[in-house]
């Protein structure tokens, strides 16, 4: 059965090389935007976020990955299957996601409440909080990758606790996330 990834990252050092590792390995990938681009870019055939979903970016591209196309992929659980088969939803098995900068912003002496908002991801957050629920393999840090290769590679022994502790860094990466923006919004 073909698995596949959804590749969605702002930082995309190693994302090319990470993706070619899938690929070789037979996954399909799914992205949209800069990601997408990058991974065109390197040669790799990915599979629009918009081409499944059927509805083009809006808002300047700030809502893209906000569908059930690929909210219910990450989050189905095994009875869901046949409902997303049905529905012509894909199935997916992975989610390699980080978020916009906004800590890095936050912490410029030049932030203002206009600059750290249009750097608040939205979706980034959601799609690893669905991927997590899903008990998927989500990774939000890049040194996780090779990592996650590689105990594909090795036909992913202790599957139940290899997500998990993914699932808690996911959780956890979030968490810190929205806390640097509920910070932000308290003190300024």
């Amino acid at each position: 059965m073909q698995r596949n990834a959804l590749i969605s990252v702002f930082h995309k050092d190693g994302i090319v090389e990470f993706a070619q590792e899938l690929v070789a390995l037979g996954w399909r990938l799914i992205s949209s935007g800069g990601t997408a681009r990058a991974l065109q870019a390197g040669g790799i055939q990915v599979t629009d976020v918009a081409e499944l979903s059927g509805l083009p970016p809006i808002l300047g591209h700030r809502v893209v990955t906000l569908v059930p196309q690929i909210h219910g992929g990450l989050m189905a659980a095994e009875e869901h299957r046949a409902e997303l088969e049905q529905l012509g939803y894909p199935w997916i098995d992975l989610a390699c996601v980080d978020l916009y900068p906004l800590e890095e912003e936050i912490a410029k002496t030049t932030a203002t409440t206009e600059s750290v908002i249009n750097v608040t991801d939205i979706g980034g957050p959601a799609l690893i909080r669905s991927a997590a629920k899903g008990r998927l393999i989500v990774i939000v840090d890049p040194r996780d990758r090779q990592h996650v290769i590689q105990w594909l590679k090795e036909g992913e022994p202790s599957p139940k606790q290899f997500r998990n502790m993914l699932a808690a860094r996911a959780e956890w990466f979030v968490g810190q996330y929205c806390f640097a923006s509920a910070w932000w919004h308290a003190t300024h």
